[in-house]
């Protein structure tokens, strides 16, 4: 069978939608359709459910999972053949979260894209779990992240366990502990269960997100609701607003320089859970199938060097 019906049909599997397909492989729909209707007619099956929306047929799930073993298989082929042939041309697609790859991406990048300027490298910012299913579909080559499920197929080399931190003002200090500021925060410099914060307001990430569900384990086991004036989907919104003195927020170990440099009156305090430090492991997710070439294993050789430099200076 023809990979590129394969490869058509993967990518009508995954968007559900002939228009978006089509424009996301550079064909017209007819096109599309002719590719899907060889394949039913090769399988002598329905693949598509056509109404009342596009779905699956039982067969189709069946070819789906089929395909993604084809397809990686043939990638893998391709790769290994190109490493052997010329091993400086190719392309990379790695995913990033958009909290921490703002970051890391600019310092990372620009040493990587002279060293490897034949290399086109994708870049896709998603959250873990979309980029878990992206790794899966073989959309990915690794990312950056927290693996969050327990897929068999996948692995996680550790980089770093960023610490979580809440970041308050001096403004907003004063104006909710007075004369005690100071005692506060020395009292909170090595560490805060936040049991000392009932009374301050919070800017918050929406309750989806991993730093806010941890954050909630912290808020339950001091046993208050915070008052919470804010609730958004991007941490870059509470770092334009926290200058104003509105809120404090919880922010990872890895914006902690920036923030320092950006806003001197700020204070940063380790949160703390069942007396340890709340961390957020930090690592490479990559799918045990896929073969990574030279130019990404040295990508993920600049990814280890970099968090690990990190990680000590941050100590």
């Amino acid at each position: 069978m023809d990979l590129t019906s394969l490869r058509y049909f993967v990518a009508l599997a995954r968007n559900l939608h002939f228009t978006k397909t089509a424009q996301e492989l550079y064909i017209s729909q007819q096109n599309l359709s002719q590719h899907i209707n060889k394949l039913e007619t090769h399988y002598r099956t329905p693949l598509f459910y056509r109404k009342p929306k596009l779905q699956l047929t039982p067969a189709g799930k069946a070819l789906y999972d089929s395909c993604i073993k084809i397809l990686t298989e043939e990638d893998n082929i391709s790769r290994q053949m190109n490493d052997i042939i010329q091993n400086n041309v190719g392309s990379l697609s790695i995913g990033a979260s958009q909290y921490r790859g703002q970051y890391w991406l600019p310092l990372i990048l620009p040493d990587y894209l002279k060293c490897w300027p034949n290399i086109n490298v994708q870049v896709t910012m998603e959250r873990s779990e979309k980029m878990e299913q992206l790794l899966v579909s073989g959309d990915l080559d690794f990312f950056v992240g927290i693996k969050h499920g327990d897929d068999s197929l996948l692995r996680f080399i550790p980089l770093m366990n960023d610490k979580v931190y809440m970041a308050i003002t001096r403004e907003l200090m004063e104006q909710y502990f007075g004369e005690e500021t100071d005692m506060i925060i020395t009292k909170c410099s090595n560490g805060t269960t936040l049991k000392e914060f009932k009374e301050v307001p919070f800017m918050r990430l929406k309750s989806t997100y991993r730093l806010r569900m941890l954050t909630d384990k912290c808020f339950q086991a001091v046993g208050y609701k915070p008052r919470q004036i804010l609730e958004v989907e991007s941490i870059d919104l509470m770092i334009s607003l926290f200058p104003y003195s509105l809120g404090a927020f919880f922010c990872t170990g890895m914006r902690v320089p920036s923030l320092k440099t950006a806003h001197p009156n700020t204070y940063f305090f380790p949160v703390q859970l069942n007396g340890k430090t709340l961390l957020n492991p930090l690592g490479i997710v990559y799918h045990k199938d896929r073969f990574l070439p030279r130019y990404a294993q040295d990508f993920m050789e600049r990814l280890k060097s970099f968090f690990a430099s990190f990680e000590n200076s941050s100590c």
